[in-house]
């Protein structure tokens, strides 16, 4: 819990800079009753900056269930990606990832990795982000608390297509595969400008481990809808 809280202070002086960096504070919450009662919280921070030939991005995710009263599964996310720009849409990254999911079997996953992409598509309308990467990861497994290390793959992608001015559809995929586990999620949105800098968004997550303990799904969904300002 110390090593979020301190991820959290790193984070927030960013968003202090409006002149400089943009961002995006998320809250969206679910209820359901009946034969049981669950709730679901989930919350992001993010903020991005861009000057000459940089580019920042970086966010806080975390997601909490409870049914009938009692925690039942967390989910917390950190991730940063530096880039750097060297050819006209060609550019390096160095990217971190940290994620610490209760849906799943490991304590923790992190990353760091390195690597170069490319904006293959940009326009008002369309834009198409890709790179690849090698990079080494750390897992803490839950049932055996042992810590494994491996070298990983690192491949992302990320389209945006601008319906109009008041609506943005979004697909981010992200595959972190290596000897011990191949990790992959993609997460497909629905932005809506309601007013001002507030909108609300519908989004539907998929997540995949490879690897997993005898019992344990390999797949994990979630579906959220968010309300949204931006600052």
């Amino acid at each position: 819990m110390n090593k979020k809280a301190g991820l959290l202070v790193l984070m927030f002086p960013c968003a202090l800079f409006a002149n400089e960096w943009k961002g995006e504070g998320e809250l969206g919450y679910t209820s359901t009753s009946g034969n049981s009662d669950s709730e679901s919280l989930n919350t992001k921070l993010s903020v991005s900056k861009e000057k000459d030939k940089w580019r920042h991005k970086a966010a806080i995710e975390a997601l909490k269930t409870s049914t009938d009263n009692v925690t039942s599964s967390d989910r917390f996310v950190f991730t940063e990606k530096t880039e750097y720009k060297f050819g006209k849409k060609t550019y390096s990254f160095m990217s971190l990832r940290y994620e610490d999911d209760e849906f799943t079997d490991f304590v923790y996953q992190s990353s760091i990795s390195f690597g170069i992409g490319s904006r293959f598509i940009e326009s008002d309308v369309h834009v198409f982000d890709a790179s690849a990467g090698l990079g080494y990861r750390r897992t803490k497994d839950d049932l055996t608390m042992l810590i494994h290390e491996d070298g990983i793959l690192k491949l992302e992608a990320n389209y945006k297509y601008t319906i109009s001015e008041n609506a943005v559809f979004s697909e981010d995929i992200l595959v972190e595969s290596g000897d011990e586990n191949t990790h992959s999620e993609s997460v497909t949105a629905l932005k809506t400008k309601i007013n001002g800098n507030l909108s609300s968004k519908i989004s539907y997550t998929v997540k995949r481990n490879s690897d997993v303990a005898v019992g344990t799904e390999k797949t994990d969904t979630v579906t959220t809808v968010s309300l949204i300002y931006g600052f």
